[in-house]
């Protein structure tokens, strides 16, 4: 029985201490990202400080400039920490997959080991106790038998209860890789939209500069007419949304309760009142930011009027829709748009082709809720 046991724990020896080699060099290369990662977060402290102390500031072209530049160091810094531990975690996959692996031949020895106790329990068990006491020719003999019975009972028992750890192990070790695998996808998303932001911010610097000339005063009047912009579309939308509010509500097609869908599929690049977009000096950032490829169609996010479909100097061209509620969305820098003023829509319709006109730094579609005239937060009312 001993010698058994023995054996098939010296089989698997050779295995586990390969096994035990890459686990040390998988686990010595995790505490290398890991520190390379508490680095850059050191670094990216020190570039946000900068960045809010530039938004603190007063507005002008070259603390925006600077603001920009900052915020670009910044989320380069975030990409490369992202890049950074999405090895660590595919380290950590890796890692949990190699003691998967040991647990497995763990479980196979210990196998092994309860099949043979098994057998010699069996093979005891054939022949009785009284068989035992008058075959045996003295006292010491049968103390001898009988202490062997209960040794293999204990010896299976204490195999039993191994194996069922070891089980228990491996389950919960395949579920942390399940864990670590969905991390892992999530990172991926979060590297993607960081790249998409990164593109979105690099171009601000250039998009600034082209539309005040890199001069200060062409930068007040720019301040000035973008301002001014803002507050004229929230006058009319605040004016048209009483005035078309109970026509929209007495349909039957585009009345009731107010529900808005996703207006496009792509990476968020801005949030509302994203303390990182890099013109808030210019305007308070009122909507989401959605990227994609450029000419992807945008559709109605809710029933409803089409007030309006323009261009503005910030906007370019975008489209304004009334719903029921008090509620109105615009949709702005698209290339093109697909309706016209004084239409309904259903939602689900095309308006129009994401673009980059108007104060654009790429690719994107700004879009917003606005209730009762006032922007709010669309994240807080789109539904899958």
């Amino acid at each position: 029985m001993l010698v058994l046991t023995t054996v098939l724990s010296l089989s698997g020896a050779g295995f586990v201490f390969a096994q035990t080699e890459d686990l040390n060099e998988l686990q010595d290369q995790i505490s290398v990202r890991k520190t390379q990662i508490d680095q850059i977060n050191d670094k990216i402290d020190g570039y946000r400080e900068k960045v809010n102390q530039y938004a603190s500031e007063a507005a002008s072209l070259e603390t925006d400039i600077a603001m920009i530049e900052n915020q670009v160091a910044l989320t380069e810094l975030d990409i490369e920490a992202t890049q950074i531990e999405i090895e660590a975690q595919e380290l950590q996959v890796q890692l949990l997959d190699q003691q998967i692996k040991e647990q497995e031949v763990e479980i196979a020895v210990q196998k092994e080991i309860l099949k043979e106790m098994v057998f010699e329990l069996n093979k005891n068990d054939e022949v009785g106790f009284i068989e035992v006491l008058f075959s045996s020719s003295d006292f010491n003999e049968l103390f001898a038998e009988v202490e062997n019975l209960e040794t293999i009972n204990a010896d299976l028992q204490d195999a039993l209860d191994q194996t069922k750890a070891t089980k228990d192990r491996l389950e919960n070790n395949k579920a942390d890789q399940e864990d670590r695998l969905e991390d892992l996808v999530l990172l991926e998303g979060e590297l993607e939209s960081q790249m998409a932001t990164y593109e979105q911010q690099a171009n601000a610097k250039d998009v600034l500069l082209a539309y005040t000339e890199e001069s200060e005063a062409q930068y007040k009047v720019l301040l000035s007419e973008m301002r001014q912009e803002q507050q004229y579309i929230s006058t009319q939308i605040a004016a048209l949304q009483s005035e078309m509010d109970s026509a929209i509500t007495s349909s039957d097609e585009y009345g009731g309760e107010t529900i808005f869908t996703w207006p496009m599929d792509g990476v968020i690049t801005a949030t509302f009142h994203d303390p990182t977009y890099p013109f808030r000096h210019l305007w308070e950032h009122s909507g989401l930011d959605i990227a994609t490829t450029a000419g992807t169609p945008i559709v109605a996010a809710a029933p409803g009027y089409v007030a309006w479909s323009r261009y503005g100097s910030s906007y370019g061209n975008y489209v304004m829709i009334i719903h029921t509620n008090g509620y109105a969305t615009l949709y702005a820098h698209m290339s093109s748009a697909a309706v016209s003023a004084d239409q309904y829509v259903s939602r689900g319709d095309v308006i129009g082709y994401e673009g980059t006109t108007g104060f654009s730094t790429g690719p994107h579609l700004h879009f917003e809720i606005r209730e009762n005239g006032i922007p709010v937060d669309p994240q807080l009312y789109l539904v899958n």
